[in-house]
């Protein structure tokens, strides 16, 4: 069971900044997840919020700025004795610090509509495809239309990124009724992960989706007793908070 960091690793630094990602670096982890958002220009931007209120203490809403806005903000919100500025990073920025890395999730927040989810997959694709550690990404999100979007250029062979369908219990996947299992609709577009929430993590569930054939990854978790649990149901990643936690409880490995 690979150890992933959450956003970084935000119960131990600021989450979504170059900080936070150079922490983990220092611990040893091989494994991250993180989220993007588009910015006004086309740039995709690492924050996990529409706004950025509660990183930042600032109401600017992410989709008004460009790439040349973000340093004009500092991600500290909360970190009164964290040392230096956190600016928002670019997806770029972000991936320079993780050529060494085995396993990145990139979560696609949610978006408004299905013109908007091509608009993402594409810049995405542009920015992915030429990556030099492309092959240890997955492209993650609760959002169909993002997954569609991907398996549609994929099949149009533009891209071969692999994506990972999250699940979670207010929303399962957001624009698709739920007739199928988590499995079935994985597969049905063209995923090769699930991203499950913790709370929706059994025994039973874990089994059905690696019967399919499919990794998961079990977020978020804090407490190294579940941790262990999991570990021994032999799920795929775990998505913590506090990486540390687990590195000091010799629970799973780096």
């Amino acid at each position: 069971m690979k150890i992933i960091g959450h956003r970084g690793a935000r119960g131990e630094a600021p989450e979504n900044t170059l900080g936070g990602f150079r922490h983990i670096v220092d611990l040893g982890l091989k494994a991250v997840e993180f989220d993007v958002r588009l910015l006004h220009d086309g740039t995709l931007a690492v924050l996990h919020d529409a706004t950025l209120q509660r990183t930042a203490g600032k109401p600017d809403q992410l989709s008004n700025l460009t790439e040349q806005d973000l340093a004009n903000f500092d991600n500290r919100q909360g970190w009164d004795n964290w040392a230096t500025p956190e600016p928002i990073p670019t997806l770029q920025q972000t991936l320079n610090l993780l050529t060494h890395f085995e396993h990145i999730e990139v979560e696609v927040k949610a978006v408004e509509d299905q013109n908007a989810a091509v608009k993402i997959v594409d810049q995405l694709i542009q920015e992915l495809n030429d990556w030099s550690n492309v092959d240890a990404i997955t492209v993650t999100s609760f959002d169909v239309r993002i997954l569609a979007a991907l398996q549609q250029s994929r099949v149009e062979n533009k891209h071969q990124l692999k994506t990972g369908l999250l699940l979670e219990p207010s929303s399962d996947t957001l624009n698709q009724p739920i007739t199928q299992t988590p499995a079935q609709q994985a597969l049905s577009l063209g995923c090769s992960r699930i991203g499950l929430s913790d709370k929706l993590a059994t025994e039973s569930s874990i089994l059905a989706i690696k019967n399919a054939g499919l990794a998961i990854s079990i977020w978020t978790v804090n407490a190294p007793e579940r941790a262990q649990e999991l570990e021994k149901w032999q799920v795929n990643g775990l998505i913590t908070d506090h990486p540390t936690r687990m590195l000091k409880n010799s629970i799973g490995n780096i």
